[in-house]
Formats: structure tokens, sequence, C-alpha cells
């Protein structure tokens, strides 16, 4: 399923659901969304490299095929790497990795920004290309910008908006409640799952970030899209 806007959309956004299946570079996969050729090659021309995913576990292995042997790695707050069992793949494979979900020291999020690689997911994504993320402290947008020279965002194909505004309407009133309720926030969008522009100490949409075309800083930015729901 993936969210689509229309004039018969309430709020906006839609659920749509495809089971047609498509040929890419050469071998069958379940469609992410319709058009996929098109949005591969949106993401590609603005410098990013894409991979694509028919299950959460093929998503797995391509995170562990990319990560290159003896290289550290910081985790952004995801919960579709939690869902992945990512940290846990990754230390068993004998990487260093940093993940403040795992830690409690000091300095954690400045170790996990100086990583060799830096893997996170995103809030949303665009058809025209941008990546949207909304942070509380602000480590993990600042991780996938001037961090780690190798990014990887693994992304679910529920995380799919049709633009910008859409993408911001997903992460403020989807995935920032839903996280919000996760780590007890005081917030009032815990309450009924809809974004207030609060001024609570506890808000969440404290930093927003578009990318919209791969940082001078990183070298590769890798988007594994999957073909099943992950995350918030």
């Amino acid at each position: 399923m993936i969210l689509e806007s229309g004039p018969n959309c309430k709020s906006g956004l839609c659920v749509i659901k495809y089971s047609q299946i498509i040929s890419l570079r050469g071998r069958y996969i379940p469609m992410f969304c319709q058009d996929y050729d098109t949005l591969v090659q949106t993401f590609e021309k603005r410098g990013f490299t894409v991979h694509s995913a028919a299950s959460a576990q093929e998503a797995k292995a391509l995170v562990l095929s990319l990560v290159g042997a003896g290289a550290s790695v910081g985790l952004g707050g995801s919960m579709t790497l939690a869902a992945l069992g990512v940290y846990e793949a990754l230390t068993a494979s004998g990487h260093t990795v940093y993940d403040h979900a795992h830690s409690k020291e000091p300095d954690i999020y400045q170790k996990e920004n100086a990583a060799d690689w830096y893997i996170a997911s995103a809030n949303a994504i665009t058809r025209d290309g941008r990546l949207i993320n909304i942070d509380g402290r602000g480590n993990r947008v600042a991780g996938m910008i001037t961090g780690p020279r190798e990014v990887v965002l693994v992304i679910g194909k529920n995380k799919l908006a049709a633009n910008e505004a859409e993408g911001r309407l997903r992460a403020k009133n989807v995935a920032a409640p839903r996280n919000a309720k996760r780590l007890n926030l005081k917030t009032p969008c815990v309450g009924d799952g809809k974004c207030h522009d609060c001024t609570s100490p506890d808000r969440i949409c404290c930093v927003t970030s578009i990318i919209e075309y791969r940082p001078y800083w990183v070298n590769a930015f890798h988007l594994i899209l999957v073909d099943e729901e992950l995350g918030y």
C-alpha cells in the first residue's frame, strides 16, 4: 500500500493497493509503487544509489553486503532498523556499531556521526525525489548530511508520499505522534495522533530536513526501497 493524493482523498491522502509485478534490471520484484522505474530514475538523477528489496530480510542482507568488513557503523533511531534486527546482525558480523538505543555513553551521538557508515530510515520520501525527516535532537538528520561519508536509508513502501507537502504531513501526523507515544513524551499528539505545532518541552518536531540531492559531504547515499510496510 502507498500514499497517494487526489480529489476524492480525505485530508489529501489515500491508501491504494497494487498487485502488479514489474521487471527491474532483469529481475522481477513486487511493486513498491506505481511507476517504480520512474521513481528510481528520479532519485538516481538526484545523486542517490537505489536498491530494491522484495522483503525486510532481503533489505537486511543488502545492508550487510554494502558495509565493508571492519567498518564502523552509526545507527539513527529507527523502528525499521529495529524490526530488521540490523544492530544485532552487524555486531554478529564483527562491526563496531554505535547506537544510542543500546548504549548510555554520554558521547554516543557523536560516535554515531563519526563512524564510517550511517544507517537509518526516513519519515517520508516523495515521488519527485526528496527525503523528509523530523527530529527532536537533530542527530539523525545531521548524520545523513555531515556525518559519515557513506549513508544507507532503509525505507518501507508506507513512507512514500506524492510531494513535499504530503511528506511533511505524514512526518508530523503519522511518524512523530507514534514516536512521541513510544518514548512516553508529554505532547498533545500522543493523545489524538495529530500535530498541534505544540510548544511542549517534550516536542519531538524540533528539526525538519528536506534532502533534495546527495549532500557534497556524502560519497555514496544508498536508498533501499522495500516492498513491505516498515516502521513509522
